[in-house]
């Protein structure tokens, strides 16, 4: 079975390539689709637990991929939902992204090409600079 992986952030442009990852998703009626949301671990677990560090933050991530969930069921995948998988992780985004792709064989990976503010864009975006680098299959970035 094909596996595209779509990475999510909740901005204007990771919807935007969402709509894109489920038109290719249409197009590969075999195909499934994993969403993946990363939550950015602050500092790594061998060092101090992600979630007893701040867990104010971690119920504010957990409501935006709840969030996320809910809009891409409803708006994104409404007609493939049953091929949809929604995954969220906690780490480095660009590492995990890459993680993931390669642990379920995905053949594409679809990414937006920055995320939500100015500084996303500026910092951030690297992430998607980054999954580019180091996947070692096909990466759609979405502007």
């Amino acid at each position: 079975m094909k596996t595209i992986l779509y990475a999510a952030d909740g901005s204007e442009v990771s919807m935007h390539a969402g709509k894109i990852a489920n038109t290719l998703l249409q197009a590969w009626p075999e195909a499934r689709l994993i969403m993946i949301y990363v939550m950015p671990a602050i500092v790594p677990d061998s060092v101090y637990p992600y979630w007893a560090m701040m867990p104010g933050e971690i119920s504010r991530d957990n409501a935006i991929a709840d969030e996320l969930e809910r809009k891409a069921r409803a708006d994104l995948f409404a007609d493939t939902n049953s091929r949809v998988e929604f995954r969220t992780e906690i780490g480095d985004p660009a590492r995990t992204i890459c993680q993931i792709a390669e642990e379920q064989k995905a053949q594409m990976i679809v990414i937006g090409s920055h995320g939500k503010g100015a500084l996303d864009r500026a910092i951030l975006g690297s992430v998607s600079y980054h999954v580019l680098h180091r996947a070692t299959m096909p990466v759609l970035v979405v502007k």
